[in-house]
């Protein structure tokens, strides 16, 4: 059974250092999941002990739960990354080739809000390119449910608001 979850634990060590950055639990699921790697269950319990031993931080970022690979962990992958057959990591590779754009998207484009204490809520929405934040925006709106609306379209138009400022600003 060990062997099982070491090959899980490096399957995920290896997309978070092909990844060039965060991945969210999610789509890291997506990939096990889908491609007949992990059970659910199994899964979860990957997650915990990879975090437990330190080769990966789990965080939550509004709605979004992401992983990060550790120094640890990237040196835990150089000596056993071996381990991976040639086929899970071509596997691990093509996945990464057609998802990268949604997994950098998920990863640079946040949406936050909370309730404050003037009981209005302050949505806070940022873009990022290779952890470099480009663009930070702060809006109070009234109630929760118009965050979270402005939350969900930030994701749909981030990239025209950018444009727009852009233009405006230059």
């Amino acid at each position: 059974m060990d062997d099982v979850f070491t090959v899980y634990k490096l399957i995920i060590l290896y997309i978070l250092d092909r990844s060039e950055g965060d991945v969210t639990q999610p789509m890291m699921s997506t990939f096990l999941l889908e491609s007949g790697y992990a059970h659910f269950i199994s899964l979860a319990e990957s997650y915990d002990q990879l975090e437990k031993q330190g080769l990966v931080r789990i965080y939550t970022e509004g709605d979004k739960r992401f992983m990060h690979l550790t120094e640890a962990g990237r040196e835990t992958l150089g000596f056993f990354g071996a381990r991976l057959s040639l086929q899970i990591r071509r596997q691990a590779d093509q996945w990464l080739r057609e998802n990268g754009q949604l997994i950098r998207e998920e990863r640079d484009v946040r949406a936050v809000y909370e309730a404050m204490t003037s009981g209005v809520y302050e949505v806070r929405m940022s873009v990022r390119e290779r952890d470099v934040t480009i663009l930070e925006v702060k809006l109070s709106v009234p109630d929760a449910a118009t965050a979270s609306a402005v939350a969900d379209k930030w994701k749909e138009k981030n990239t025209d608001i950018y444009q727009y400022l852009i233009e405006k600003l230059f």
